[in-house]
């Protein structure tokens, strides 16, 4: 078996168990929705701007927090287990814990040493301005004004299968209200 797929099984075993626990409601539907809704819509955005390993980007939400993609990543979590309501509590509690206290530390030593190592004290004065998950209020003094690019959403971050994957399982979380 490849190191991807095994990589992905808790994931996929996770959705299975969010969708078996799926107690679904009208008023957990749109809470949940919109929270994935924003989730999502940070991803696409923050997709559209990232040029990995040539520049430190700072256009779009980069100007204002380092890792918007896992901040989509989080609230897809929550927006998801709140959607699907019932025993998620559980699935969500779990998650949040995989994704603090092993996924973040993980990537985020990798990435800064790596992002460091790549761009040195440019990367470093964007890391001390910026936060990782919270947005700052006022940009990153020096960010780039850069337009949204549908090429680097497309082709070069291949954001277009996650998107797909969020909206498939958001239509199976509807689909469990409705035929509940």
């Amino acid at each position: 078996m490849s190191s991807r797929l095994l990589k992905s099984a808790p994931i996929v075993l996770a959705l299975a168990a969010v969708l078996i626990l799926a107690r679904p409601n009208k008023l957990s539907l749109i809470i949940g929705g919109i929270i994935v809704l924003a989730g999502e819509g940070i991803r696409v955005w923050a997709s559209g701007h990232l040029i990995r390993n040539e520049e430190v980007t700072t256009s779009g939400p980069y100007a204002y927090m380092r890792d918007p993609l896992y901040l989509g990543r989080v609230l897809l979590l929550i927006g998801f287990c709140i959607m699907a309501w019932g025993y998620n509590w559980i699935i969500l509690l779990i998650g949040l814990g995989v994704f603090f206290f092993n996924y973040m530390p993980r990537k985020y030593r990798k990435e800064m040493m790596r992002l460091e190592n790549l761009f040195g004290e440019e990367y470093k004065a964007y890391a001390s301005y910026t936060h990782s998950l919270l947005p700052r209020l006022r940009p990153y003094p020096k960010a780039k004004k850069r337009p949204w690019k549908f090429d680097l959403f497309w082709r070069e971050n291949r954001e277009q299968f996650f998107l797909l994957g969020t909206v498939a399982f958001f239509i199976l979380v509807v689909g469990r209200y409705i035929y509940s």
